[in-house]
């Protein structure tokens, strides 16, 4: 990869997935309507095999009908397996999907962050259930509508417990933030969290480590 390194940053036209390894958590920041937002969020997702890789996707955004279209759109391959919680009482539940390697949870308030955190943890342990040697990587989709029905404190505390029980169950994480849709006071909070923060802009991607 061509670019620079330095004091923790690495900046390129695309980050190969690679780029990534050793980071457990991450922050990934860019606008939603951008397509190297989403090919980035696959550097990170989909890894180098994955057959070998189940998949954990919360959304807020999508139903798992459009979830999985994502996917196939942007991965020749479908993973082991995919399990998708929605959040909200907006999006189909019956927007149904017909392959047994497909799983949905759902919930329905997305101010109840103490549910969120119980379903996630659950869907991890059954996507783990069968086969610990599998890389196991979740994608937060998105942490910006998410913002809007829960305090920055109450945000802020829900991913230090989420993140911090993904690093030690040895899942890869990234959220997506919108930081357009925020100041830059929530935007360093909730980056400080996060042990990478890869940011998307009109002129690459950077990556910060910690």
């Amino acid at each position: 990869m061509g670019g620079e390194n330095e004091g923790g940053r690495e900046r390129g036209d695309g980050l190969s997935s690679d780029v990534f390894d050793g980071a457990r958590n991450v922050l990934l920041m860019g606008s939603p309507m951008d397509p190297q937002t989403l090919e980035t969020g696959f550097s990170l997702l989909a890894g180098d095999d994955p057959e070998r890789t189940r998949v954990l996707w919360i959304t807020l955004l999508n139903t798992p009908r459009e979830v999985v279209d994502i996917w196939d759109e942007h991965v020749p391959t479908r993973p082991d397996r995919l399990r998708v919680v929605l959040v909200g009482d907006g999006l189909s539940v019956t927007d149904a999907v017909s392959d047994p390697h497909v799983g949905v949870d759902t919930v329905e308030d997305p101010a109840d962050l103490t549910t969120l955190g119980v379903r996630v943890l659950n869907a991890l342990s059954a996507l783990e259930a069968d086969d610990a040697s599998v890389d196991v990587c979740l994608r937060f989709d998105s942490l910006t509508p998410l913002s809007q029905y829960v305090s920055q404190q109450g945000l802020c505390q829900f991913l230090h417990v989420l993140t911090t029980r993904l690093a030690d169950a040895g899942v890869r994480s990234h959220f997506h933030l919108d930081p357009m849709a925020h100041d830059s006071q929530t935007v360093h909070a909730l980056g400080a969290i996060f042990d990478t923060q890869v940011r998307v802009e009109d002129d690459g991607v950077s990556l910060i480590q910690r």
